[in-house]
């Protein structure tokens, strides 16, 4: 939304299951060495919350958990005495409004356990949120999830402990109570967007043990030991005209059986989503964040579903800008991130509002004197619009048409191409009839505002002009290979080469770009206008002429407010790097956008809009590692001097798959896998000779700065330097990502002074995990500590490290003390390091300050906090006798006034992260009483 200040929002039926299917599994990656590794890594990766969200119900980009199938969306929020989950669907715009409506809601009560300890993971590989909530001896455990596959959300729960009465609420979008009715066991309730429709149904009923159905809530006691699996079917009128039987019919049968081979079916299909392409990285923050959105655009977009508004498919109440169809970026650029990352698939429900609008867009055009389309900012689906102001701007279909282009550039599907080219010729006409031509033969863009109600006039925007190289050059390409239009595809060609020049200012002593020729110059806002036709107008890049790429890159350097502006990151990030800007300075962008713009979802939210945030890390990150969009494949065009990286199978214009490896500064390999046949041209990036192989067979050595590759359909090449054999290469390709020497390899201290020195000394880590109701332990001490000591006692050596402090009670008890830091040279974990200490728990039997009886001091464990911010507490691991890696789950598993040792194996669940520093955490929800002890022959090795 390109605008200065934000504004709130604005006032073929199918069959029974059939309806109801979800779009089955995606297609696999292009080999098994590319699904190992994006599987081997996404699995490290969730989204951690020890609070309830709290930004949940604002009208934009939510902060809680996100679920979702491409169609329905569930959010959750509140403790679990009172829980929230947000329904939302693609479908649901209102008819009156054509405003998008939430769908519903299901708010889950435990009451017992009013005040209990919260933890919530995200685990984005199997698309599920798991929560766990600690009061006294009770523990409750909730596992959420969305059906991939079908139209159900299922909350599995189980209990420890004491009994609970427990009770979910189905509410309608405001929270109020919907008309509902039951069906044998099943709660039905009646939903309806605005009033107007469309209608939904949300089918209910719990699986496991006795439930009772009272209004709208169904009631039952949970017991330990047993299994309890609330299950919704969601079904619209839009879905099906038999809505209301279908959702019924989704969940009156389901046994715990057909739940659990649901929930198989869905852990499959993420599986089969995450292997079709991978991104390693040393900035494990990044890498993060590159997988965590691409989490969330499938999570939200799916084939034979409506698309996806601004917020996506977590629709929490009235959402800002009605939640529509946003043409003049917003709406697009979560699609670009689809096609570099080879997820082609999730582009599938782009097309369809943007075609249906075709003949208002023709009205609207003759309206205003022309042919052809012309397009408002707010589309919603079928036809309608959300808002019908132009706002001054003509280039709002040529923008929508961007994604079109660039997927028919990238995958070269003339099935695809034959669906979308009589809209993108309607896109053309009006250009053809709108553009005036000077005394030379230049084409003119005349009032054509680049930001929203910016006065006339305006001409020769710079975006536009970028938009139009775009349409006209992609056309002509479409047309040729469809054998249509050759008398027009002259026009689009000639236009193509005489648009006006892209205006230039001096900023700062600098030639930059302008916003137009005549009215807006360089703006400065928060916004990236004046670089759009970098990207995604992609009329500028490496192989550009010397001047042109100096004035982009002066450009970028000039727009300060771009980097974390309200409007800008979603393609500002992508430019920069298309045109080959400082790598150093856009990846610590990069790092800042995920580590301080991030919500724990993964979610980027900036003011300007919502899931175009997935754009900012997928496709910037991309453009540093591969480029094509000059025609040429250039492997790693702007990264880092000295830093290794690999990527497998992103997807490059032509429709070839390239994966490409970098250890240090020298690139190892690259494959390139033929999808469509045709000519593969490669920058070779390795300086001489390179060996050529074709399906594995040797087809000899190559030498030039390009390499020119004709292939067939389905064909597999595979370069590196002359004598490089095939064994090496595919060795190379199976490895985790290789350290350039960056890095360091082990770490080891018994904390004797001839030793590494602790970098801190009793002082808590706030951003690795805090301090919660912990306080000294005795003798005026104020904080807990975590120190070194001499003469005490000590398990090697004369020296230990002493933890002490005292436990305030409540449902969150921690204290998380930093030791050493190890960012100046991160530790990369790889497949085989193991971290070992020794740690000796005291009671009351060794030191007056421990209560007795107490086994507060075995609450403690060395903790890894990784350079994406994330824990080894919250990985998953287990030491050497099963037991979590958490502080709390060795609580009682070690043996008091004793040495006792714990390794774990780090590389099972963190192989691809790297340590940032080292803490000693305390973590005991509820504890009271003081706690002391000593570690000692700490390493990580």
């Amino acid at each position: 939304m390109r605008r200065s200040r934000l504004i709130t929002a604005a006032a073929a039926s199918v069959l029974a299951a059939a309806a109801l299917t979800i779009a089955g599994a995606p297609p696999a990656g292009a080999d098994t060495v590319t699904a190992a590794q994006a599987w081997r890594i996404v699995q490290q990766y969730q989204g951690v919350w020890t609070a309830p969200p709290s930004h949940m119900t604002s009208g934009d980009t939510v902060d809680g958990p996100l679920l979702g199938n491409g169609d329905i969306g569930v959010t959750v929020g509140g403790p679990i005495s009172n829980q929230t989950f947000y329904l939302g669907k693609n479908d649901f715009f209102s008819l009156g409004s054509h405003a998008i409506k939430p769908l519903g809601r299901v708010v889950f009560a435990v009451p017992g356990l009013a005040g209990a300890s919260y933890r919530m993971v995200q685990d984005i590989a199997r698309g599920q949120a798991q929560g766990t909530y600690t009061l006294g001896g009770t523990t409750l455990t909730a596992t959420s999830w969305v059906s991939a596959t079908s139209g159900v959300f299922v909350t599995s729960l189980s209990v420890t402990g004491s009994s609970q009465a427990a009770s979910f609420t189905v509410q309608n979008g405001a929270g109020a109570t919907p008309a509902v009715s039951t069906s044998g066991s099943v709660l039905n309730a009646e939903v309806s967007a605005d009033g107007s429709g469309p209608q939904a149904r949300v089918a209910s009923r719990v699986i496991g043990g006795s439930q009772s159905i009272a209004g709208n809530r169904l009631s039952v006691t949970l017991n330990p030991g047993t299994t309890y699996t609330f299950v919704a079917g969601i079904v619209s009128s839009i879905d099906s005209s038999g809505y209301q039987s279908a959702a019924t019919g989704l969940v009156s049968a389901m046994t715990q059986a057909d739940a659990d081979t649901l929930g198989a079916a869905h852990r499959s299909w993420w599986q089969g989503f995450w292997q079709q392409s991978y991104a390693e990285i040393p900035d494990k923050a990044v890498e993060k964040q590159w997988y965590g959105s691409l989490y969330i655009l499938g999570s939200t977009s799916r084939g034979g579903k409506y698309a996806p508004g601004l917020w996506g498919s977590w629709i929490t109440g009235n959402m800002n800008w009605n939640g529509d169809y946003h043409t003049n970026y917003n709406y697009q650029a979560p699609f670009y991130a689809a096609l570099s990352t080879n997820h082609i698939a999730l582009m599938e429900p782009y097309d369809q509002p943007v075609l249906d609008w075709q003949s208002p867009g023709q009205a609207l055009a003759a309206q205003q004197g022309f042919t052809g389309v012309l397009y408002p900012v707010g589309l919603s689906p079928r036809g309608t619009s959300a808002d019908m102001n132009l706002h001054n701007q003509k280039s709002n279909a040529a923008n929508v048409a961007s994604v079109m282009i660039m997927r028919w550039l990238w995958t070269r599907d003339t099935a695809y191409a034959q669906r979308v080219y009589p809209w993108l010729k309607q896109v053309a006409l009006f250009w053809q009839n709108y553009l005036t031509v000077d005394g030379s033969g230049t084409y003119h863009v005349q009032n054509d505002a680049p930001q929203e109600d910016n006065p006339y006039p305006q001409t020769d925007s710079t975006l536009t002009l970028g938009l139009l190289h775009l349409l006209m050059g992609g056309l002509a390409d479409m047309s040729a290979a469809l054998g249509q239009d050759a008398g027009t595809r002259t026009t689009w060609s000639n236009i193509d080469a005489h648009l006006a020049p892209f205006a230039t200012t001096t900023v700062n002593g600098q030639t930059v770009f302008r916003e137009t020729s005549t009215g807006a110059g360089f703006v400065n806002d928060g916004n990236d206008i004046v670089i759009q036709h970098v990207y995604p107008g992609l009329q500028v890049g490496l192989n550009s002429s010397a001047s042109l790429l100096q004035t982009a890159r002066n450009t970028v350097g000039q727009m300060t407010a771009a980097w974390h502006g309200g409007n800008a990151p979603p393609t500002f990030y992508a430019a920069a790097a298309t045109v080959g800007y400082d790598p150093a300075t856009i990846l610590a962008g990069l790092r800042a956008e995920a580590t301080q713009y991030a919500y724990p979802n993964m979610a980027i939210h900036h003011s300007g809009g919502g899931i175009e945030g997935v754009n900012v890390v997928a496709s910037g990150l991309d453009e540093m590692l591969l480029q094509s969009s000059q025609g040429d494949i250039k492997v790693f065009p702007a990264w880092p001097a000295a830093t290794s990286a690999k990527f497998g199978d992103l997807l490059a214009r032509g429709g070839f798959l390239v994966s490409a490896a970098r250890a240090g500064s020298t690139v190892q390999y690259i494959r390139i896998v033929s999808q469509k046949g045709g000519t593969a041209t490669v920058t070779n990036p390795f300086g001489g000779s390179v060996q050529v192989y074709r399906n594995g067979t040797s087809a000899g050595t190559m030498t030039g700065s390009r390499l020119t590759l004709p292939t067939t359909a389905g064909e597999t090449i595979a370069l590196a330097p002359a004598g490089t054999p095939l064994s090496t290469i595919n060795t190379q390709l199976s490895q985790p990502l290789q350290s350039g020497g960056s890095t360091s390899s082990s770490f080891s201290s018994g904390f004797e002074s001839s030793g590494p020195p602790l970098t801190w000394t009793n002082t808590v880590d706030p951003s690795g995990g805090g301090l919660a109701a912990v306080g000294g332990l005795c003798c005026g001490l104020t904080a807990p500590e975590a120190g070194p000591r001499t003469s005490e006692t000590f398990h090697g050596g004369t020296a230990s490290l002493m933890y002490s402090g005292a436990a305030q009670g409540g449902s969150a008890v921690h204290a998380y003390l930093k030791l050493y830091d190890l960012s100046p040279a991160p530790l990369a974990i790889g497949g085989g390091k193991t971290l070992s200490y020794w740690i000796y728990p005291q009671s009351n039997a060794t030191t007056p300050y421990v209560p007795a009886g107490s086994t507060n001091s075995t609450c403690v464990a060395i903790d890894l906090i990784f350079t994406d911010g994330t824990a080894l507490r919250d990985s998953g691991s287990v030491d050497q006798t099963g037991d979590g890696a958490h502080p709390s789950a060795q609580c009682g598993h070690l043996t008091l006034d004793a040495w006792n040792q714990v390794t774990v194996n780090l590389g099972t669940r963190n192989a691809n992260k790297e340590i940032n520093r080292i803490v000693v955490g305390f973590d005991a929800p509820n504890a009271t009483g003081g706690y002391r002890g000593y570690i000692d022959d700490l390493s990580i090795a």
